[in-house]
């Protein structure tokens, strides 16, 4: 409960600092159905995938977004924090007990993103969609490590968001051991490819802050405990 507290609280600090006067230069997105994220390993027998379609994340954007030439703004996108339960990934059978002892998910049970910075790339901005160079910091099983990924993001007629990109990780990164099974005859390797799509529209700042709110006040009384899901 301390752990899920905590990581409540750090969202709510993220949320309040945001750039500027949130509520008149920026617009909260919600997670909509078709968000999904996974992690692609191999080992000495066979591949494997790990997906969710569970998180919570907090992404927020210039209050122009829906309108607007993305071509003519440096900045299309804020802020970006993403909380995901390491027991919502699913890898299929024994798989998901291996893979949470492996990430130590009893003691860190949340894979957290931040977004630190970000460049448009030159010459991929149009009307509706973009490429960001982004940096931001990855923390999985307690340990926090920078990362940089190309994110392709485009805007439907509707308003909805989506968000795509992948990127290799090593788990020797974040200070875990790449593990081994059947007396050592299996070896997982230390890369791991990251996959995600996000989908996103647009919700009130003030619903979202109800929202948090409401789970701080259940955590503290020391009832349910899962994060805020979106989907």
């Amino acid at each position: 409960m301390k752990t899920l507290l905590a990581m409540i609280c750090t969202i709510a600090a993220v949320s309040a600092t945001t750039p500027g006067a949130q509520a008149q230069t920026a617009v909260r997105l919600k997670l909509a159905p078709g968000t999904q994220l996974s992690f692609e390993g191999t080992s000495t027998l066979h591949g494997f995938t790990c997906t969710t379609q569970t998180m919570q994340a907090y992404v927020d954007v210039d209050a122009t977004y829906q309108t607007a030439n993305l071509s003519t703004l440096a900045h299309p996108i804020v802020a970006v924090q993403v909380v995901i339960p390491v027991k919502s990934l699913a890898c299929g059978g024994e798989l998901d007990n291996n893979m949470r002892k492996t990430l130590n998910a009893s003691q860190y049970p949340y894979i957290i993103y931040k977004l630190a910075s970000y460049d448009v790339v030159n010459g991929t901005a149009s009307v509706a969609s973009f490429t960001a160079a982004t940096h931001g910091q990855l923390t999985i099983s307690g340990k926090e490590s920078p990362i940089a990924l190309n994110i392709n993001a485009s805007r439907a007629s509707d308003g909805m968001v989506t968000a795509t990109g992948a990127q290799a990780i090593k788990m020797t990164d974040f200070g875990i051991k790449p593990p081994t099974f059947m007396l050592g005859t299996l070896r997982v390797g230390n890369e791991l490819k990251v996959k995600f799509t996000l989908n996103a529209t647009s919700a009130s700042v003030a619903s979202a802050m109800a929202e948090l709110e409401t789970k701080l006040a259940i955590a503290r009384e020391g009832s349910v405990s899962p994060v805020v899901v979106q989907r």
